[in-house]
Parts: C-alpha cells; structure tokens; sequence
C-alpha cells in the first residue's frame, strides 16, 4: 500500500509540475506579446543612417523583427554572401540585451530577422535558435579576428563611397599583417596626395582621433586582432598608387 501511495504522489507531482510550466510558459508568452505590442506603437524607429525598424511579429513560437534599410548606402550581398558571420554580428549585440533574450527564452521563442531594401525591395533574413540565444548569454560569441571581418563587411557594404571630389574609396580588405581602406584618385588628386604624403597621414591621424566612440571601437577591432591599418590610392588613369600605415601601438594610441 505504501509502495502504490509513493508512486501515485510521485505522478501526481509530475502532473503538477508539468502544469505550472505550462502556466509559467504562458505567462511568459502573454508577456512577450504584450511586449511586442507596445514595439509597434512606436515604430517604424530609426535605428541609424541606414535604415529604421518597422515593427515586430509574434506567432506564439518565433518573434520577427522587421527592417526597411536604405540600399543606397548599404549593399545587402555582402551580408548574404557571409551569412554565418553576419549572424554572429547580431548575436554578439543581443548578449548584452539579457533582459529581452531572457523573454525570449521563458516563452520558448525564437528570433527571427527580416531586412528589406527600401529602394529596391530586395530582402534578406536570417534566424537565431533557442540554443544560439542560450550561448549569447553566456558570453563572447567572436574572435578579435571575426569582429574585424565584421568591420571590414560593414565598410565594403558602403562602398564605392565618394569621400570628396576626386576621392572614392571602393574597397576594405586584409593584405597579410596590415588591414587597407583602398581609394581610387584622379590624376590631379594622386599628384596631390603624392607630393603631400606625409601631410595627408597627418590629417588622417587626426580625423581618426576625432571619431566617435562607436567608430573608434570598430576600428579597435583591427589591433585587437594584430592587424595594422593601411591607406592607399590608386590612380586608374595613370596605374600610380602611393600608400602609408599605421602599426597596432599607433592606432591604439590614436584611438584612445
């Protein structure tokens, strides 16, 4: 008798356990909704120059969030074309959003982005698991040498960009131990640079000291990875380039 009194308590126990997280899930639930709801009272909200968010859906097991970006500055292939990478971009934002993650999570929820071409209508997405929600939270999710990849997508996003008259900067890339910002010059703005080399370096010093915070730490990611950083320019015309560098200790004394 005692023998069939314990395992009628230890189902009973089950089924109760099994009940209250059932509760608890959908409260957990109700609350995300709730929370997703007030999102799209304020929304579209401008998230930078390059695009706003436009609202956010919530199918009871999945939350997508849903973008309108200005392909005018930023080329979406770059972001398709290394998708894994991209997503670790986005992960290592959300392991500081812990509070948002963690809703996620006690709905059972996974998070799903949606990125739309203002202009062009194309569209790309990507979708985060419970499990890769889980392992943000516990911490870093890239290498030092990742999160310089991740700066180097962003600038060729951007590119061919016109600094001013005559300059246009067409590429970022990785060339051995130095990271290049690579522009195509004019005749009359390469004869310019090359007879002011040391003058040019100089005034590229000191803009890169005066950048913001959020500049400042994407360049970070390139000494952090042991990487210097390069300027060059080429002239198409003429076939000419001249370049100059910064080492690791220069660039992490500049951006201080």
């Amino acid at each position: 008798m005692y023998y069939f009194k314990s395992k009628m308590s230890a189902a009973a126990t089950m089924v109760w356990l099994t009940l209250m997280l059932t509760m608890l899930t959908g409260c957990a639930k109700s609350k995300l909704r709730s929370g997703i709801d007030e999102l799209n009272k304020s929304c579209p909200i401008q998230i930078s120059m390059f695009g706003r968010m436009m609202g956010a859906d919530y199918d009871g097991d999945c939350v997508t969030m849903r973008y309108e970006m200005d392909d005018r500055v930023l080329k979406f292939e770059g972001f398709r074309d290394n998708a894994e990478l991209s997503k670790k971009m986005v992960l290592d934002y959300y392991k500081n959003q812990k509070e948002f993650v963690s809703a996620l999570l006690d709905a059972g929820a996974s998070l799903k982005f949606v990125y739309e071409g203002r202009l062009s209508g194309e569209s790309f997405s990507m979708e985060i698991s419970r499990d890769e929600l889980r392992q943000a939270l516990q911490g870093e999710v890239m290498s030092a040498q990742e999160k310089m990849e991740i700066s180097i997508m962003i600038a060729n996003a951007q590119t061919p960009m016109q600094l001013v008259e005559g300059i246009t900067m067409t590429a970022m890339q990785q060339e051995g131990d130095c990271v290049y910002y690579i522009y195509e010059v004019t005749p009359e703005a390469f004869a310019n640079i090359e007879s002011n080399l040391n003058e040019v370096k100089d005034n590229v010093r000191y803009m890169l000291g005066q950048l913001g915070e959020v500049e400042k730490n994407d360049l970070r990611n390139i000494p952090n990875a042991n990487k210097n950083l390069g300027y060059r320019y080429t002239c198409p015309d003429t076939g000419q380039s001249v370049e100059f560098f910064f080492t690791q200790s220069q660039l992490i004394d500049i951006l201080r």
